[in-house]
């Protein structure tokens, strides 16, 4: 499971969205603009300023950049070739 923090006003936040639907890889998508959302984005990363901020499995792994990463390692291993 993704969880993305992020925002609609925010091209890199969309895209990761996009991304994970296009893959068709669960995800949910929190937009930091609302309350719940933003505490839960603060509690979680007290250190980050900039969106998107991204879960895999529960495991912070960072932004857009991160996430293409991520889904690459995970259709490859899916496929049963060795992720280098």
């Amino acid at each position: 499971m993704v969880t993305i923090f992020g925002s609609s006003t925010c091209l890199y936040c969309l895209r990761c969205k996009q991304l994970c639907e296009s893959m068709q890889i669960e995800h949910e998508y929190l937009d930091v603009k609302e309350r719940e959302p933003l505490l839960r984005f603060l509690e979680l990363f007290p250190d980050e300023d900039g969106i998107p901020q991204i879960l895999w499995k529960d495991e912070h792994i960072g932004g857009y950049a991160e996430l293409a990463r991520k889904i690459d390692e995970y259709i490859i291993n899916d496929n049963g070739e060795k992720y280098e």
